[in-house]
């Protein structure tokens, strides 16, 4: 199968992306999408709100973060850069802040190695397990660091 190019990556992301937006997944400036390209990846920029996005705004960075066009990436770039590394088999990447997901995250009977019981045969085929990570600030490498080792 043929790999979309560039122009179609972008268009496929702002689709995406509003779709998350209208269906209240992506509120205000939360949020963000990647996609892996041969030389690095095109996400999301800097407080941009996902239900308006235009193709030309998407930004693209090399693998070490440096950008190469389009606008100020998304302050989670970092973020999707180390998952990218941690799991090189995958192409693309959405970062939400679910309203339930944040809830959960705050249970005080959490168990923080796995947050959810296994509720359905499903979720644990697909999930396994849900770690909570601790709270960092947004775009702090830490926080990259730490989701790359969950995530490898």
């Amino acid at each position: 199968m043929k790999r979309p190019s560039e122009g179609e990556l972008r268009e496929k992301i702002v689709f995406h992306a509003a779709s998350l937006f209208q269906r209240g997944y992506a509120p205000g400036t939360s949020g963000n999408i990647s996609v892996r390209l041969d030389d690095g990846i095109l996400v999301t920029p800097a407080k941009a709100c996902m239900g308006y996005l235009e193709p030309a705004n998407l930004a693209v960075i090399d693998f070490s973060g440096r950008l190469i066009s389009g606008g100020k990436p998304s302050k989670e770039a970092i973020l999707h850069l180390k998952l990218y590394e941690a799991r090189p088999q995958a192409n693309a990447i959405v970062h939400l802040h679910s309203t339930y997901a944040v809830a959960v995250s705050c249970l005080e009977e959490n168990d923080l190695n796995d947050a959810l019981p296994p509720l359905t045969p499903y979720y644990v085929m697909k999930i396994g397990t849900l770690p909570v990570v601790p709270y960092y600030p947004p775009g702090d490498i830490a926080l990259a660091g730490t989701v790359a080792n969950l995530a490898s």
